[in-house]
């Protein structure tokens, strides 16, 4: 892909963040195959971290059997997190912020040392780890009607927008995550159930696959990187007013408020 269709499109998909109007597919008016499409996704990290952002960790997408069969593929999807990405426990954001938020629950995986390689296991990835903690994603698909297809999803980060933290670190070694109970609840309201093992029967195979896809590029995940390992459950829609908690067995609970 040529330097100035690159460029437009970065700003394409910069301007309907910065404004919050979603946009029609890339893929309506550009051709750009999966290769090309995380290419763009580099392409518009790189652009907001040369204004001042700052790469902290990564997040993973379709990681659910079921969505990868869907959308026709062997392996998940990732996406970049940059620092102004983080938001506090508890924190009230805006939700006109945003174009259409959803939210997931998820296992945040905080890096101790760094992972490089293809051949990597659930067992390199828990060693690696230093703690682990209950997350809250917001994705914000920047196209209309939050329908894309796989190549349009990567070049838009993997709808990556906000992500939120818990307060409880613990460690991998206490207890097997896979099976750690989740409750999802809005205004108090319980909205969703399960159990790490929804990401590709355990989170850190997700982690360990990310590594992998990485790798092949010849990078790295890195000591101090922040990895969501994916949804829990389906993405659910949020309104102003709604308050959003995530409750984990032995990783306590996190919370964001939409004003």
């Amino acid at each position: 892909m040529d330097a100035g269709k690159l460029g437009e499109i970065v700003r394409t998909l910069e301007k309907a963040e910065k404004m919050r109007q979603a946009i029609p597919l890339l893929s309506s008016s550009h051709r750009f195959d999966m290769e090309e499409a995380y290419g763009i996704q580099e392409a518009w990290m790189a652009y907001k971290q040369k204004a001042g952002d700052r790469l902290i960790g990564y997040k993973m997408g379709l990681t659910s059997p079921a969505k990868m069969r869907q959308m026709n593929v062997s392996e998940p999807v990732y996406g970049k997190l940059l620092a102004s990405m983080l938001a506090e426990n508890g924190e009230r954001l805006s939700h006109a912020s945003f174009i259409h938020p959803r939210v997931e629950a998820e296992v945040a995986f905080l890096l101790g040392k760094d992972l490089n390689g293809e051949d990597l296991t659930e067992k390199d990835v828990l060693e690696a780890t230093d703690h682990l903690v209950a997350a809250i994603e917001i994705i914000d698909s920047r196209y209309e009607n939050f329908r894309f297809t796989l190549a349009d999803v990567i070049a838009d980060n993997a709808s990556s927008s906000k992500f939120v933290l818990g307060h409880r670190l613990v460690s991998t070694k206490k207890e097997d995550v896979a099976t750690f109970g989740m409750a999802l609840r809005i205004n108090g309201e319980l909205k969703a159930t399960g159990t790490p093992a929804n990401v590709l029967g355990h989170p850190a195979r997700s982690v360990a696959m990310l590594a992998k896809m990485l790798a092949r590029k010849g990078e790295r995940l890195k000591a101090g990187d922040i990895v969501l390992a994916g949804g829990i459950t389906e993405a659910i829609a949020v309104q102003p007013g709604d308050v959003v908690q995530a409750s984990f067995a032995h990783l306590g609970g996190v919370e964001v408020l939409f004003v």
